[in-house]
């Protein structure tokens, strides 16, 4: 009744231009549009925000996983580098040793060498001086032929042949002193 009133009256809601029927139904077509939407709607939305808000989530994971998984694998990086220059640095020891040991051999070798070649020139000058005093005794032995010769072509005494012998012996071993 009270609802009859209201309509009754012009000073109510008709009075501010407002049709109570057509509220009335307006407000159940609201209703039963908002419960439609409250089980049929709001469940896909909310399954849709929920699944937006679990892959929002799974990429956060996922990036803190690739942020981890980074530095991990920068750290790895890094001690392999350590590593390697490690490694570098043993080839070049290994490299150095074995380049300071070569040159000792071919320092060693070319000693040898030059003493063979020394030892070879000292031969050679040894053979020259045999070659030297040989020659230098034929020499002096034509030379002591020539002055018996000579000796003989005169008249020699005991002192005169005693004294050319002294000064032939005199002359031999100066010779091969020198």
């Amino acid at each position: 009744m009270q609802l009859a009133f209201i309509l009754a009256e012009e000073g109510g809601l008709g009075g501010l231009g407002i049709n109570l029927w057509a509220f009335l139904s307006q407000l159940i077509s609201f209703i039963i549009v908002f419960i439609i939407l409250w089980r049929f709607v709001l469940p896909v939305f909310i399954r849709t925000l929920d699944k937006r808000q679990q892959v929002i989530r799974e990429g956060v994971e996922n990036a803190e996983r690739a942020k981890q998984e980074l530095t991990q694998a920068t750290e790895r990086a890094e001690q392999e580098l350590l590593k390697a220059r490690q490694e570098a640095q043993v080839i070049i020891e290994r490299a150095t040793k074995d380049a300071q040991r070569l040159a000792q051999q071919i320092e060693e070798e070319a000693r040898a060498r030059a003493e063979q070649f020394s030892q070879q020139q000292v031969a050679r000058i040894q053979q020259e001086a045999n070659r030297a005093r040989n020659e230098l005794s034929r020499l002096v032995v034509n030379l002591s032929i020539d002055a018996a010769g000579k000796v003989v072509g005169k008249s020699v005494d005991n002192k005169d042949n005693r004294r050319l012998v002294e000064e032939f012996v005199t002359s031999s071993s100066q010779a091969r002193n020198n």
